[in-house]
């Protein structure tokens, strides 16, 4: 699992990546992020690094989560131009 928050955190860092990932990639990155930030109890927080990775890890979670929702409401584009005359 700690392979797959990695990979998840790293995606969620570079632009590139994260614009250019399929929809599966952001699922799986999506679904690591919630499992990691599961493993943290409530009273965990008062830690201040347990908080720090915590915050890195509701931080990642957020861009991932923007990138699925943009891909949700663009409009699909076809390769074609002549289909919009």
């Amino acid at each position: 699992m700690a392979d797959g928050v990695m990979q998840a955190m790293h995606l969620a860092d570079d632009v590139l990546r994260l614009t250019t990932a399929s929809l599966d990639q952001l699922t799986a990155a999506a679904g690591f992020l919630v499992r990691a930030r599961a493993c943290f109890s409530d009273g965990a927080l008062r830690h201040p690094r347990r908080f720090d990775a915590v915050s890195r890890l509701d931080l990642a979670g957020k861009a991932i989560g923007a990138e699925l929702r943009t891909r949700a409401f663009a409009p699909e584009i076809s390769g074609d131009a002549s289909e919009a005359a």
